[in-house]
């Protein structure tokens, strides 16, 4: 880690300068999972890239959460030169192949971080010339996050604009009170061709999409990050070791997975090449198909009902209570 940047009284960026370099699948929109020692537990939580690589650096930014272990320990302890592990960089939140009409972007506190990186690289790195509108909500104007790069952006950028949403704002502000609603965004594109990115709480991207949806926005023009809740036990993890069959092609190999450990940890120990990224249920590059037995998938998790009706589980948080056999689907290059 090569050095912490104080962005507002509760945030933090962290600059890392990875030993082994940038990842070369890095993309504008993606989270890297850190992993950090913290009183001698290994603690992980995914984190958004703020910016996008600069000079063999990667930035994230995390702001601190009442009762949250790592975000109190990145804002209040961290300390420059430590060391980070991470796992990534993870993540489907990312800029289109196909240039729309208008990006508009709609950001609810920390949820302004992958934006911040996308912007960048349609401005700084891509010039592109479409229409950006950024809607960035917070309570009060001291959380907001980059207000200075956000408004420097505006000034060198004629395509871009920024509208800042308070909904606790002090008596002197001018700007926008309440909450971002569909209608500003839907008007910031007149026309069709807009592409719509909510990144927040789950509850402000459902509420968002909804509403657009209900103006005739179709669900394929809207992405959404849904800042995924680290997964907890859905049911009390295994006590005894189990029988997994991991089942990859025409191919079997049987696993004896220990108490406390997952799918993906016990198919790794036995050198089974089993696809994985985020760790911690965030991204899905671990989905692997139960075919028989017993296994319970923390929640919540980025797995859809379908996926999860059909049979799939996420082998990053996913403990089997019986003897079971799971199929790792070979990916197609």
């Amino acid at each position: 880690m090569k050095r912490i940047v104080k962005e507002t009284d509760e945030a933090v960026s962290v600059v890392l300068a990875p030993v082994d370099g940038i990842p070369k699948d890095l993309r504008a929109g993606q989270f890297l999972t850190l992993i950090a020692q913290i009183d001698g537990q290994a603690v992980k939580r995914a984190y958004s890239l703020s910016e996008l690589p600069n000079e063999g650096t990667m930035t994230i930014t995390s702001k601190r959460v009442e009762g949250g272990v790592m975000s109190t320990y990145l804002n209040t302890r961290l300390r420059e030169g430590a060391w980070l592990q991470f796992a990534g960089p993870s993540g489907d939140f990312v800029l289109p192949a196909r240039v729309p009409t208008h990006y508009v972007f709609a950001a609810a506190g920390s949820g302004i971080t992958p934006i911040m990186a996308m912007v960048e690289q349609l401005l700084e790195h891509e010039n592109n010339h479409v229409p950006i509108a950024v809607f960035y909500g917070n309570r009060r104007e001291q959380d907001i996050l980059f207000r200075e790069r956000l408004d420097a952006w505006a000034n060198r950028h004629e395509n871009l604009t920024i509208h800042y949403v308070l909904s606790q704002p002090a008596q002197d502000w001018n700007g926008r009170r309440g909450r971002i609603s569909a209608e500003e965004l839907r008007g910031a594109a007149p026309g069709t061709g807009a592409i719509y990115f909510l990144c927040g709480p789950d509850d402000f991207n459902e509420s968002l999409r909804r509403q657009l949806i209900a103006l005739a926005i179709p669900a394929q023009a809207i992405a959404s990050e849904q800042f995924t809740t680290l997964a907890r036990e859905s049911r009390p993890h295994p006590k005894d070791s189990h029988i997994v069959v991991f089942r990859v092609g025409g191919s079997e190999r049987e696993v004896t997975v220990r108490p406390t450990e997952t799918l993906l940890e016990a198919g790794l120990r036995a050198g089974i090449a089993l696809p994985f990224s985020c760790t911690m249920g965030g991204c899905g590059h671990c989905k692997v198909k139960i075919l028989d037995g017993d296994v319970a998938t923390d929640a919540p998790n980025c797995l859809t009902e379908p996926e999860l009706q059909a049979g799939y589980a996420l082998a990053c948080c996913a403990y089997p209570h019986h003897r079971a056999t799971v199929a790792i689907e070979e990916k197609v290059s």
